[in-house]
């Protein structure tokens, strides 16, 4: 007799784990977006204070290649600098997303991202740039780079719920019936 069953036992709830990787997966994501916002700021800076517009992605890049990025136009240290700053803010993004991923309203989001950018300008400058490369510290601009900082966190606060996700009205039509719970084959 062959028995079929049209309602399944519950699955195991998994649904914490998953909303940590949501929540991961939506902060690497801000993380890197608010980096490149981040990164334009700061090109753009640069060329508003008559310098070049690889200088930043270069004063990173000296992490990797040392002095020789200071003599060095656009090129493979430019790129190392690019990636090893949208790592970092990647990385922001992630540690930010799993600690305030949880928060509903927008604007208090954006509020903590902004204060998260800001801490993180704070203590790279103090702990982190000081022990990896001086240069950061010694050669960037201050001003720009606090208000670059806040503009990443911003970005960081955009990150929230994009969609308010509703249980969805079951569709009677591909719904099995709930009243049938055993079919007895007609082969035995």
């Amino acid at each position: 007799m062959l028995n079929v069953v049209t309602r399944y036992p519950p699955l195991p709830d998994r649904g914490i784990r998953y909303a940590s990787l949501t929540r991961l997966a939506f902060g690497i994501e801000a993380g890197i977006l608010g980096g490149f916002v981040m990164m334009g700021f700061l090109v753009l800076g640069s060329l508003f204070r008559d310098r070049v517009w690889w200088e930043m992605p270069n004063i990173l890049g000296s992490t990797i290649y040392g002095i020789r990025a200071f003599r060095s136009g656009p090129g493979i240290i430019t790129l190392s600098g690019a990636a090893l700053h949208f790592v970092i803010t990647g990385s922001i993004g992630a540690l930010f997303g799993l600690a305030c991923g949880s928060v509903r309203p927008r604007k208090r989001l954006i509020l903590l991202g902004v204060v998260a950018g800001l801490l993180w300008y704070y203590v790279g400058q103090a702990i982190f740039w000081t022990r990896v490369n001086p240069w950061v510290t010694a050669y960037s601009s201050q001003p720009l780079s606090l208000i670059a900082h806040a503009i990443f966190g911003a970005c960081l606060g955009w990150m929230g719920p994009r969609v308010e996700h509703a249980d969805p009205e079951p569709n009677p039509q591909f719904s099995a019936p709930t009243d049938v719970e055993v079919v007895k084959d007609a082969v035995e």
